[in-house]
C-alpha cells in the first residue's frame, strides 16, 4: 500500500438509501450523515454486491462477487465459511502493520463465517469476545459480558426481548470508542470496523427518537405487538397492512435517527482525538430492506429491485474537507481496493455497469435442493435480470419499473455486458467456499430467526 491511514469502516445494516435525509429523505433521519456529507464524497449510484448481509459482506471483505467467494447462502445444517486461500480486507492490513478491531451486530458477520479473520479484537453480537490480542480494550464487566454471551443472546429473542438490540448496539459503540481512544497515541495506524443494525428489524428504537422526528411515541405494548406482525410478513406469512406498513416506517425512520446518534459518537471521537482528518472513513449499507414495497413473491424476486441494491455511501479521504458527489456507479466490492489504496482519487473504482448476484434462498434450517442464482447489470438507465434457467427481465431504473414489452435488442445488449463481466471472475477453484459439515450454533440459529433469517 502507498498510504497507510487509519481507517474507520462503518456497515449500517440494512439502510435505505430513501429513508436518509442526506439522499433528500423528507425527515432529518441522519443529520450526522447529512453533515458528513459536507466534507466527504457521496455516492448516488453505490452497488452492492449481493442483497443481504453474508454474501455482501464477504465481497467488501475479499474485494471479489459472490460466486468468486462462495458465501452465498447460510443453511443451518451445512453453514458455508470463507476459506483460509481468501485472504481478508483485515488480513492484508494486519500484514501491512496495522492494529484491527471489529464489533458487529449482526451474527452473520464474524465467527460464523469466518469474517473476524485478521482482526486483532472482534466482539461478537451478543457481546461474545472472539479475538483479543490487545490489553485494556476490555473491562472486568466486559469480559464477564462474554462469559455470559449465551445468556444474553437468550434474553434478545421474542416474544419477551428482556434486552433490546440498543443495549447491544450501545455496549459495542462504546468498546470501539475505547479501541480509538487507546489506539490514538499508537505509532502503528489503525483498522476499525464496526457492524450497527438498528435499521433491520426487530425494531425498538427509544421515545426521544420518535419526538426528534415529531413522531407518535410507541406505547408500552405497541413494539413487541408490530414487532411480531412485521416477522410474520418477513417470513411470508401475512402481509402488512397500509396503517402497519406505515407505522413500521415510523418506526425504521426513529431507529435510524437512533443510530446516527451513535455514528456522532464515533465521528466525534475522531474529532476530540484530532485523528478525523487524516483518517479513511467509509459508511456504507450492505444492502437495503423490503418493507411492503413489492410482493414477496414477485419474479424477479424483490431482493433485486434499487431499494435493496443501490445504497447510500460515504467516503471521506484523508485530509479531505469539501463535500462533492459522484453519480457514476460503484461497486461495494471495490471498498477493499478503496481501504487497500488508503488514499485513492475520488474517481477511483467508478464504473460504467455495476453487477450484483442473488442466490435464493438465502438461509433457512435446511439446504434446499434447488437454489436460483439470479444475476443483474446496471447502468444509469437500466437494470437488466437475468437467472440460470434463461428468464430475463429489463427495469427502467429511475422509476424501478420492470418493462413489460419485450426489447430484445437491448436485453442482448446488457446480456453480453452482463457476461463479459462474469467471464472476469475468478472461477470457483481460486478460493470460493463450499458448504461444510458445521452447523449453526443452537443460539445464534435462534438470533436469526428473531432476524428472520429461518
Amino acid at each position: 500500500m502507498s498510504n497507510r491511514p487509519d481507517v474507520l469502516f462503518l456497515v449500517l445494516d440494512s439502510l435505505r438509501k430513501d429513508r436518509v435525509s442526506a439522499y433528500d429523505h423528507d425527515r432529518e433521519t441522519a443529520p450526522t450523515l447529512s453533515a458528513l456529507s459536507t466534507y466527504a464524497t457521496r455516492y448516488e449510484n453505490a452497488f452492492t454486491p449481493a442483497p443481504w448481509t453474508l454474501p455482501s459482506h464477504t465481497s467488501m471483505f475479499t474485494g471479489v462477487f459472490p460466486s468468486e467467494h462462495g458465501v452465498t447462502n447460510g443453511f443451518s445444517d451445512g453453514m458455508s465459511r470463507l476459506p483460509n486461500s481468501r485472504t481478508t480486507l483485515a488480513e492484508h492490513l494486519s500484514n501491512a502493520g496495522y492494529r484491527t478491531a471489529g464489533f458487529s451486530n449482526n451474527p452473520w458477520v464474524g465467527q460464523l463465517s469466518g469474517l473476524d479473520r485478521g482482526f486483532d479484537e472482534f466482539v461478537e453480537w451478543d457481546l461474545e469476545i472472539s479475538q483479543s490480542e490487545t490489553d485494556g480494550v476490555h473491562t472486568t464487566r466486559d469480559e464477564l459480558y462474554s462469559r455470559l454471551h449465551p445468556a444474553l443472546g437468550k434474553a434478545a429473542r421474542q416474544p419477551v426481548f428482556l434486552l433490546k438490540r440498543r443495549f447491544f448496539t450501545d455496549r459495542l459503540v462504546s468498546r470501539a470508542k475505547r479501541w480509538l481512544t487507546q489506539q490514538a497515541e499508537s505509532s502503528a495506524p489503525t483498522f476499525t470496523f464496526l457492524n450497527l443494525m438498528e435499521a433491520h428489524s426487530p425494531y425498538f428504537p427509544p421515545k426521544r427518537a420518535f419526538e426528534v422526528l415529531d413522531l407518535e411515541p410507541p406505547s408500552a405494548i405497541e413494539p413487541r405487538v408490530l414487532n411480531t406482525k412485521l416477522l410474520a410478513y418477513v417470513m411470508g406469512k401475512s402481509d402488512l397492512a397500509p396503517e402497519t406498513r406505515r407505522r413500521v416506517m415510523e418506526y425504521y425512520d426513529a431507529s435510524v435517527r437512533y443510530q446516527d446518534e451513535k455514528v456522532a459518537e464515533l465521528l466525534g471521537l475522531l474529532q476530540h482525538e484530532g485523528m478525523f482528518d487524516d483518517t479513511l472513513v467509509v459508511v456504507c449499507s450492505d444492502h437495503g430492506k423490503t418493507l411492503g414495497d413489492f410482493p414477496r413473491t414477485e419474479q424477479p424476486p424483490h431482493y433485486v429491485r434499487d431499494i435493496n441494491l443501490n445504497v447510500p455511501l460515504w467516503i471521506k479521504r484523508p485530509s479531505q474537507r469539501d463535500g462533492e458527489t459522484v453519480d457514476d456507479l460503484f461497486e461495494l466490492t471495490s471498498v477493499f481496493d478503496v481501504i487497500r489504496d488508503g488514499n485513492p482519487p475520488t474517481e477511483s473504482y467508478t464504473t460504467d455497469v455495476a453487477i450484483a448476484e442473488d442466490f435464493v434462498p438465502h438461509a433457512g434450517r435446511n439446504t434446499p435442493d434447488d437454489i436460483t442464482r439470479w444475476r443483474v447489470a446496471a447502468d444509469a438507465d437500466h437494470k437488466y435480470v437475468r437467472n440460470d434457467t434463461g428468464d430475463e427481465y429489463l427495469y427502467d431504473r429511475p422509476i424501478d419499473t420492470r418493462r413489460t414489452q419485450p426489447d430484445p435488442d437491448r436485453c442482448d445488449a446488457y446480456a453480453e455486458k452482463l457476461s463479459d463481466r462474469v467471464q472476469q471472475f475468478g472461477t470457483e477453484s481460486d478460493g470460493a467456499a463450499s458448504s461444510t459439515d458445521q452447523e449453526i450454533d443452537s443460539s445464534v440459529e435462534a438470533q436469526l430467526k428473531d432476524l428472520g433469517y429461518m
